[in-house]
């Protein structure tokens, strides 16, 4: 009697260590580290996905970016080319791509003092990109005061507040960018992001969500100086008809944002790019309808509870090969998870592997000690 009692109490104890444990993984996850580690492993993930799993997609996206040799070729400095950005939005246009999308600021105020006719050059641009159809620009935020910029009355007039949206990236703690959102609160409800606008524009049912880093191929990219310059009429429309053209910087030292992968084809990779490519990536990914989302805190705590059970196997080496078959299985299915369009953060899962695993070696290095 007195044994049964003592394996009640013992099983009774295992399981309160386990139920410890599993609180002990659950309280993890609300730390900076371990959010920091699931989105190192998310990284991860995407890398892994990238090179064994990349899905096409279906629209394809063209990139017209100001560069270097861009700058070089235009003599009058950037706040000044209302001249050749008009006759590229006009030539743009001329070739009917399916959307164009300026994430280049537009002027605040008129310029027409320091040269006659610069306003209406930009002005006839942008008249005829809102005529080819779906067209956004970019309306920028001044971080001082967080406030919108302003735009000069007659292009904001031109294009009303349906053809804004704002140039805002999310940014995780670490400072790289894995998720969007296709519309920012406002004390008026919300305004809508440049990609949120374009979504609209086209009539595409978008979705929030994470920015699919598996999804298509690097983006084809054309310096702005070409678009002014090609005089082959057949290859420009080639590239631009039925096209979504995303017209922004593409310089390798300013405006630039910490990505998991570069889609920047052009560049020799990195872990940046330019934020007209991440503009692209997350507009590629609301308009297939495939952004994925994140797990619900339930599974977490399942998850948790699972890895605390580790604590019951008493031979050490045997759990701690248990502890690493569970962390590469985990990761394995989060990453078929990932690719199935469900996040699922497994850094508290590890930290309660390894929590389980310490104190069962604890245990056992008490036990040998009384022996």
């Amino acid at each position: 009697m007195e044994s049964l009692d003592d394996d009640g109490g013992r099983s009774a104890m295992r399981a309160m260590a386990v139920a410890a444990l599993a609180l002990c993984g659950f309280l993890l996850s609300l730390l900076p580290f371990t959010a920091a580690l699931d989105l190192a492993l998310l990284d991860a993930q995407w890398q892994v996905l990238r090179r064994f799993d990349w899905r096409q997609a279906t629209d394809e996206i063209v990139l017209v970016g100001v560069d270097e040799a861009t700058v070089r070729s235009i003599a009058e400095p950037p706040g000044l080319w209302h001249v050749p950005l008009g006759q590229a939005l006009a030539r743009l246009a001329s070739a009917r791509p399916r959307a164009i999308g300026l994430e280049l600021a537009l002027p605040e105020r008129s310029f027409d003092a320091v040269k006659p006719g610069l306003d209406r050059a930009l002005f006839d641009g942008l008249a005829a990109a809102v005529e080819n159809g779906p067209f956004v620009a970019t309306l920028s935020i001044d971080p001082r005061t967080r406030a919108a910029r302003n735009i000069h009355k007659p292009f904001l007039a031109l294009l009303g507040e349906s053809r804004l949206g704002l140039n805002l990236v999310a940014r995780d703690a670490d400072g790289r960018s894995r998720r969007f959102s296709l519309v920012v609160p406002t004390e008026d409800g919300g305004f809508p992001t440049l990609e949120g606008r374009l979504c609209r524009a086209m009539n595409r049912a978008c979705t929030d969500g994470l920015i699919h880093y598996s999804l298509g191929r690097p983006f084809t990219y054309v310096p702005l100086k070409n678009v002014l310059s090609m005089g082959d009429a057949t290859l420009f429309n080639n590239l631009f008809r039925d096209r979504i053209v995303l017209v922004g910087e593409a310089l390798p030292y300013t405006d630039r944002i910490d990505v998991p992968v570069n889609f920047a084809g052009w560049e020799a990779g990195g872990h940046d790019s330019p934020a007209l490519v991440v503009h692209a990536q997350t507009l590629r990914t609301a308009i297939n309808g495939n952004a994925p989302q994140e797990a619900s805190r339930p599974l977490g705590l399942l998850l948790v509870s699972i890895a605390a059970l580790a604590f019951l196997v008493r031979d050490p080496r045997l759990a701690a090969l248990l502890a690493g078959l569970l962390a590469l299985g985990a990761f394995a299915l989060a990453t078929f998870a990932l690719r199935g369009g469900l996040q699922v953060p497994i850094a508290p899962l590890l930290a309660t592997l390894a929590l389980a695993l310490a104190a069962r070696v604890a245990l056992t290095l008490k036990a040998r000690k009384k022996a």
